[in-house]
């Protein structure tokens, strides 16, 4: 995000008038310099405003009278803003957006309507709500001229959600605390050791300033046992001032950009009052320097004295920076529009397929062979005008799906020809078309991949699972030939093709033609033995995208636990060296008691990590669920269960924890806050505060 323009209204020392960042219509300035005056403070506390949002500012301590002149009804602030894609907003939509609000002398504030904006242009994109949703978007920093800093007592866990205010908190509050610059390079050494490549890249180029303009000896910081109390002990006190404040900006920074490679480049605005105060003694032109290197992409305001002005490095002051355009002149399309679709053309429809549809790709054979083009569409962001013959496909059970499915009903009526286990388990495509090679060439990700069905059916009877009533028996539906194509990659969707009688033959030529093979489906490991485990550590198995080795089995309750391991322990399977997957089912017919004890026997497992799926149940099928999940031990077995931690896949544990949150808070009517953390501990760190206010205004609400 940058700032354009504001108009303000009312003010306590400047009255009304504008600022203007813009250069010309493509370009404003990077660097802003106001002289040190009760107007050019009140005009930086105005941006800053503009820059914590309607949402978040009337929470801003004590704000109210800095501002509003006491003779009027509050102040008014339009403004214009350029956002940035796709950080601050998808590369559709328009990057340039007109917004304000009203700020009571009671402290109350209000945003403005499009008609109630005076000075935005007709033809200029309009948001009503201005900033405030979020850490991440709309990226903006304030300082003022004094500050402390946090001594161990920071908070890098986002567990509230005034957390935006903290980045403004100095200009306003004299006693506000900036970063805890000790614990902050901590975590950033943890992750450069981590490999995580955001982390590596910009704790070399921390280090590369901070020798180059502040003559820190940065050399033991890229060492694997840094000390860095030690560390900072030895840094002199002009040291030491000049680089917090630094380190207290790229720290919010990365915050907001957890997973940009680059995340010092991102676009944003920093306002400065008073920055001399960190950097005196003729190192002010240096340090400013430092920063404009750092942060390439910043729009930086800054209030400075006059014999500061004239140090300030001149080159610095023709700086630009680019206002983005929008992406074709579009103004936020969100659907894929197709028009009419040609009468010699079938129309089909992939409702929630997560892979590749191959009943589709069948179909998509036939009516080619038969001299007709096939087009596909998949979910559910695209508008199709009209078609002639539309097939669609439905895997899943759920709600989302159930809507897409009812709307293409509405849209095609008779047209519409609709199937899948989401829907019908008993409807199949007819014989002739079941019997066709796939047209791979439908999924343009499939590439040098095969996918589909040696055999089909089991012998088992899961009660959760849709294969018995779908499938029936094991049998042989394709050859290998017919469903490779000439490739040497397949995704095997087979429902259990241990359990076929010709199992081994099969493994054996998958074996011997040095295939890469993803059972896609799982291994059942209770159908395992010596042999069987020889020939499948003979196939090159992979995961889905064929990045990695990987095994597949499943894991659904705690019967034949021994068995298991013993069937387990044929591979020879090796921490840190093979990836070995369980799919986890959860939400059906086990306990939090039990759930424990699986993921603790599969971390017992070399080279094992979980992935977890919530049960849906099959059309009129069973419902998932048990009134007695938890047991008088609920909150000793959720402290036992966040310690298993997996080597892999801890993303895919966090679906299961957020389900269990939710579980445990309507039977207890509280939130399990070690539960929260471990949520929250890896991804979206930033949401952690909202998810706890929205589960407390949920049960307000009921």
């Amino acid at each position: 995000m940058h700032i354009l323009r504001v108009h303000f209204e009312d003010t306590e020392v400047n009255g009304s008038g504008d600022i203007d960042f813009r250069c010309g219509q493509s370009t404003l300035r990077k660097w802003t310099i106001w002289p040190d005056s009760h107007q050019s403070v009140e005009r930086l506390k105005l941006l800053a405003f503009v820059c914590i949002g309607s949402r978040f500012l009337p929470q801003l301590k004590n704000f109210t009278p800095l501002t509003c002149r006491s003779d009027t009804d509050g102040l008014r602030l339009e403004f214009v803003l350029a956002r940035h894609a796709p950080r601050d907003i998808l590369a559709e939509s328009h990057p340039v957006v007109a917004s304000g609000f009203l700020v009571s002398t009671d402290g109350a504030v209000q945003a403005l309507k499009r008609q109630d904006c005076k000075h935005a242009s007709p033809d200029m994109s309009f948001r009503r709500n201005s900033l405030g949703s979020g850490i991440r978007q709309n990226f903006s920093l304030a300082y003022g001229p004094e500050w402390r800093s946090h001594d161990g007592t920071d908070c890098f866990d986002f567990s509230k959600t005034t957390h935006r205010l903290h980045r403004f908190l100095s200009l306003f509050d004299s006693k506000a605390h900036l970063t805890d610059s000790v614990a902050f390079l901590r975590k950033l050494h943890y992750r450069t050791f981590k490999s995580r490549l955001p982390a590596v890249r910009t704790m070399k180029l921390l280090c590369n300033v901070f020798k180059k303009d502040f003559l820190v000896k940065t050399d033991d910081w890229l060492d694997r046992d840094a000390d860095f109390q030690e560390l900072w002990k030895s840094l002199n006190p002009w040291q030491l001032q000049a680089i917090v404040p630094i380190l207290d900006a790229v720290r919010h920074v990365m915050d907001a950009t957890p997973h940009d490679l680059n995340p010092l480049e991102r676009p944003g605005v920093i306002l400065w009052r008073l920055p001399y105060s960190f950097c005196r003694d003729g190192r002010f032109p240096r340090w400013i320097e430092a920063l404009d290197s750092l942060f390439p992409n910043i729009q930086f305001v800054i209030v400075l004295p006059a014999d500061f002005l004239e140090i300030f490095p001149r080159e610095l002051m023709k700086r630009e920076l680019i206002v983005p355009c929008a992406v074709n002149g579009t103004k936020g399309r969100k659907f894929l529009h197709l028009g009419r679709i040609r009468s010699d053309t079938i129309l089909l429809v992939d409702v929630d397929g997560r892979i590749p549809n191959v009943a589709l790709m069948k179909l998509s054979a036939f009516y080619r062979r038969e001299g007709y083009r096939t087009q596909l569409v998949r979910g559910g962001r695209w508008e199709v005008d009209s078609a002639e013959q539309v097939y669609a496909s439905c895997v899943f059970n759920c709600a989302s799906s159930l809507r897409r499915v009812r709307k293409l009903r509405e849209r095609f009526g008779d047209v519409l020809k609709i199937g899948g286990s989401g829907l019908d388990l008993k409807l199949r495509l007819p014989t002739e078309i079941e019997a066709l090679p796939a047209d791979f060439s439908l999924y343009s990700e499939m590439g040098d991949r095969a996918i589909g069905f040696l055999t089909r059916g089991c012998p088992f009877k899961c009660p959760f699972c849709v294969v018995p009533q779908k499938e029936g028996m094991p049998r042989q539906v394709s050859g290998l030939d017919e469903l490779l194509q000439n490739r040497t990659k397949v995704v095997l969707l087979d429902d259990n093709i241990l359990a076929h009688p010709q199992a081994d033959d099969f493994l054996s030529e998958m074996a011997e033609r040095n295939l890469m093979v993803n059972f896609n489906q799982t291994l059942d490991l209770r159908l395992m033995n010596k042999e069987r485990a020889g020939l499948l550590r003979r196939i090159n198995c992979r995961n889905y995208r064929f990045s990695r080795s990987n095994y597949h089995f499943s894991l659904n309750n705690i019967d034949h636990f021994e068995a298991i391991r013993r069937n387990y322990g044929y591979f020879g399977f090796q921490n840190r060296i093979d990836n070995v997957e369980f799919v986890c089912m959860y939400g059906f017919d086990t306990t939090l008691a039990e759930d424990v004890e699986r993921f603790r026997f599969l971390r017992s497992l070399p080279g094992a990590y979980v992935f977890v799926q919530q049960y849906r149940p099959i059309p009129n099928g069973k419902e998932g669920g048990i009134p007695d999940f938890f047991d008088d031990q609920a909150d000793d077995l959720i402290d036992q269960l966040i310690k298993i931690c997996f080597p892999q896949n801890m993303k895919s544990m966090e679906q299961y924890y957020r389900w269990l949150s939710r579980l445990y808070f309507e039977r207890f009517g509280k939130l399990h806050m070690p539960l929260v953390d471990m949520i929250f501990r890896y991804n979206l760190r930033d949401r952690k505060g909202m998810y706890i206010t929205s589960m407390l205004i949920s049960t307000r609400d009921e």
